[in-house]
């Protein structure tokens, strides 16, 4: 339910959304039918665009930068040790993750592998 909840927002977040308005609006612009709607449909670009920005740049701002390999290093250090420890070397068990972690664990590496790419791919179409 939760990692439903997340895939969901990682497919129709903030930014695809504002993407998404953007092609839209630019759409606009070539269907406008006069200088009026042509000024509106531009500026509705323009604002669009705008929000684009300060999404993408919250992204690579020092503050939130490090939050979200903060957030998957315990996951990270599960996993090496799984492997590692417990598979490679053959020196433990490490006991299983209840079925709320492993939900929190698949979003992180869905936010690594699904959020990441998405976020690039808007860059790209909206030439960002």
């Amino acid at each position: 339910m939760i990692f439903n909840a997340i895939l969901s927002f990682l497919g129709n977040g903030a930014l695809k959304t504002v993407t998404q308005g953007i092609i839209e609006a630019r759409r606009d612009v070539q269907r406008a039918r006069n200088a009026t709607e042509r000024l509106e449909a531009e500026t509705n670009v323009a604002q669009l665009q705008a929000q684009q920005t300060i999404l993408l740049a919250e992204q690579g701002s020092w503050m939130t930068r490090p939050i979200r390999p903060l957030f998957a290093l315990p996951f990270i250090i599960y996993n090496m040790k799984i492997v590692v420890w417990d598979k490679v070397l053959g020196l433990g068990v490490t006991d299983v993750l209840s079925n709320q972690m492993m939900q929190v664990e698949m979003i992180v590496i869905g936010a690594y592998f699904v959020g990441r790419p998405l976020e690039k791919a808007a860059r790209r179409l909206t030439g960002g």
